[in-house]
């Protein structure tokens, strides 16, 4: 997670996501930007009494994009947001902790002593309980003992308390290219970002008949469903709008198991879109289908992920993954290694060491040899696909684009992928 912000900014603007997702909210403050959910408070709201100019002290932590999660607000004439976070009972979510470790023992011992296949059935219903249970119970009660819940729960109180030395303050506020000199500025920097293409890139751009599309988000609605079944099930939030008088789709998978985390653990927030922000779309021409889409409002960019292409993150992912699978033999050669010297009783000597010495050499070099091919392997796979493939160079072409309008508004080019 990154780290725990304080800060005292003046109020822009506040909005609520489409509707039907209008518990996520959007807070411009100063030249920051944060992202919250209106259920993470005792009442909400205060944010609609606020309006622009007010003084506002705000905790938060930063994502990866360089906005910010906010925890919690207060306004010394409107009122606070005061978090739910405040009210976890320690002790009773250890106790939840207790009893769901012991459903699970308890379910996972009489499950083969059991002769009835039915007695049998219900003991599985009853683990998968006690699982999902002992997931929340602990998930909640390291909400209640991390350090970063204690830091902002004693920030909150400094500041009710009128100690504010802790919270920075903004350098400017946060004005977005949808008016007055900015839209100008913007116009600008968008000519000149076409002008840093090579001739090459309007040749793929015209082969993956891709264009972009700037304007106002209007008519702005949003509802959830799902595709396929069980393992095969995929969640998503399917936005609909209007952009220049013609509508568009853009859907945005999520994971309902892991939805209802605390945000104290988001790394990135979910995607947003308001009616009336400006934006620019990257549009595949032969479908209408939308595959990037920025929002000039709060400096996002999204990229929808699909087909065969993969994403610098996803092969980030992969690599650790591969790291992992290869590190393996090593930990596993430590234990057993180990565990033969308990075995003798005596302390190892030195023909020991230096047998232990030469198998972790002949295993370590093994293990980099396996690494160094696989990742070889996987990135000549993914060249050749972003060569041949006409979804991939969407794919790539769109991320370019994207790329270029957050360097032109000078935040960091951190794509947000989408799936």
């Amino acid at each position: 997670m990154k780290k725990i912000c304080f800060y005292d900014l003046p109020f822009v603007r506040h909005d609520q996501n489409a509707p039907s997702e209008g518990t996520l909210r959007r807070i411009l403050a100063g030249d920051k930007v944060f992202y919250t959910y209106s259920k993470q408070f005792t009442d909400a709201k205060v944010l609609n009494r606020l309006v622009a100019g007010d003084r506002v002290l705000i905790g938060a932590h930063q994502l990866v994009d360089g906005s910010y999660w906010l925890h919690w607000l207060v306004s010394p004439e409107k009122g606070n947001l005061q978090p739910t976070l405040a009210d976890i009972d320690k002790p009773a979510a250890l106790m939840k902790l207790t009893g769901a470790t012991l459903v699970l023992v308890l379910s996972a011992l009489g499950y083969f002593q059991l002769p009835n296949i039915w007695l049998m059935l219900l003991l599985f219903l009853v683990f998968i309980f006690g699982c999902w249970w002992f997931v929340a119970s602990f998930h909640r009660l390291l909400v209640g003992i991390s350090c970063n819940t204690r830091r902002l729960l004693q920030g909150l109180e400094s500041v009710k308390q009128g100690d504010t030395s802790m919270c920075r303050t903004a350098t400017a506020l946060l004005t977005g290219p949808g008016s007055g000199a900015a839209s100008l500025q913007a116009s600008n920097a968008r000519d000149n970002d076409l002008d840093t293409l090579q001739p090459n890139d309007f040749l793929l751009a015209d082969k993956v008949t891709l264009t972009s599309v700037s304007g106002e988000a209007a008519n702005v609605s949003a509802h959830r469903d799902f595709t396929g079944s069980g393992k095969s099930r995929r969640d998503f939030v399917e936005y609909h709008f209007s952009c220049n008088g013609v509508r568009y789709l853009f859907r945005s998978g999520f994971n309902s198991m892991t939805e209802g985390l605390d945000p104290l653990f988001y790394r990135q927030h979910p995607f947003f879109l308001a009616a009336e922000d400006p934006v620019m779309l990257v549009v595949n021409q032969q479908d209408n289908a939308v595959l990037g889409l920025c929002n000039e409002r709060d400096g996002s960019a999204y990229l929808k992920l699909g087909g065969l292409a993969v994403s610098f993150h996803q092969l980030k992912l992969m690599y650790k993954v591969i790291l992992g699978c290869c590190s393996l033999p090593m930990v596993m050669m430590v234990l057993i290694t180990l565990y033969d010297w308990w075995e003798q009783g005596d302390m190892p000597d030195r023909w020991d060491w230096q047998y232990a010495a030469g198998m972790f050499y002949d295993f370590g070099l093994m293990s980099v040899m396996i690494f160094c091919v696989l990742m070889l392997v996987m990135e000549i796979s993914c060249w050749v696909t972003r060569r041949n493939s006409l979804g991939a160079a969407r794919f790539v072409f769109a991320r370019q684009l994207l790329v270029l309008f957050k360097q032109r508004t000078g935040v960091k080019p951190y794509i947000q992928e989408v799936p």
